[in-house]
């Protein structure tokens, strides 16, 4: 008797189930939720501060397509803090999709970033309205950032600051692209075209380094030499500023400079040098500095480093006021010895 009521409940459940309309079916537990599918969206192209391009992920689900055009409206002018919530709003409306390039003028802000197939897209706020915005820009491979990384509170005092380094003053467009691979800055130009300014993700201009203070013949230093533990030579001037070369892979040379207010900028060339490679960790700018005091009057010197004179350590040359002297890595006179 159970076993029979047992049997008859079964099949009453399974007549249940079968009776259950397709529109109502329970949802596919595979199928991500909109939380989850924004989460794939940005892990399928994830930015990153070193360079890393977007991989393509397994699987895809279609881009979304937001309705545009849509009114935003800001409390803010746009110059003085609404470019920062414009952007805000613009990355949110691509779907949280890396971007590939940034400009703010005094009256709109175009956002072009890069969709699940590699493609461009953008999309610009104008006059309380954000609509689709046709690009002629490509992927080519070139580095992708989060457009809100950048400080963008008050563009008004970015562009003022561009304009007392040489900018016009009428036009200003406030770029973020990438520079150079593996590095995206802020610059400024301007319509018709003047000097281009260069800005720090955190809206400090890149400033003119000296070479004759400690803290900047560090800083020059350190923009030609960062991340290498090799180099073949570096050196500094008023005129060049401060540069480096360094061995790249089995037959290429890179150089690098670091010059009046611009960022480092980077050349190769095919070969390599007769010069024996040598850490930059070694040198002290505090042993640079006080040498070039005790033998210029605040002028500065051309300074070069390598190991030209084939020794256990390379030898800092010093052309000061038409006089060429050496020292070791202590600054001890070498001069005598080297000739």
């Amino acid at each position: 008797m159970i076993i029979a009521r047992l049997t008859v409940a079964a099949v009453l459940a399974l007549l249940v189930v079968g009776c259950v309309p397709a529109g109502n079916a329970p949802a596919d537990p595979v199928s991500p939720s909109p939380v989850s599918n924004m989460n794939s969206q940005s892990a399928s192209a994830e930015p990153t501060r070193t360079g890393t391009q977007p991989s393509r992920s397994a699987t895809r689900s279609p881009e979304p397509t937001p309705s545009l055009p849509v009114t935003f409206a800001i409390t803010s002018p746009l110059l003085e803090g609404g470019a920062a919530t414009v952007v805000q709003k613009l990355h949110e409306i691509s779907g949280l999709r890396p971007a590939l390039k940034l400009d703010v003028t005094a009256d709109e802000v175009t956002l072009i970033v890069l969709d699940r197939e590699k493609q461009a897209r953008g999309y610009r706020w104008r006059e309380g309205i954000i609509e689709s915005a046709v690009t002629d820009v490509e992927y080519l491979g070139q580095t992708i950032f989060w457009p809100t990384d950048f400080a963008l509170d008050n563009v008004e005092l970015i562009f003022d600051n561009a304009a007392l380094l040489g900018t016009s003053s009428s036009g200003q467009n406030l770029q973020v692209v990438e520079y150079r691979p593996g590095q995206v800055l802020m610059s400024v130009t301007t319509t018709p075209e003047s000097a281009t300014i260069f800005f720090q993700p955190d809206g400090s201009v890149f400033r003119s380094l000296n070479t004759t203070s400690v803290a900047d013949i560090r800083e020059g230093i350190a923009a030609v030499t960062r991340s290498t533990s090799r180099v073949y030579s570096l050196g500094f001037n008023a005129r060049l500023g401060y540069w480096a070369e360094l061995p790249v892979g089995e037959d290429m040379t890179e150089r690098r400079s670091r010059m009046g207010n611009r960022p480092t900028y980077v050349s190769r060339r095919s070969g390599t040098s007769p010069l024996e490679p040598f850490n930059p960790d070694l040198i002290d700018a505090v042993t640079l500095a006080q040498t070039i005091a005790s033998h210029n009057s605040g002028q500065g010197c051309d300074v070069e480093i390598d190991n030209r004179f084939e020794r256990v350590q390379p030898v800092i040359t010093y052309l000061c006021d038409s006089e060429t002297f050496h020292s070791d890595l202590e600054g001890r006179d070498l001069t005598a010895q080297l000739g």
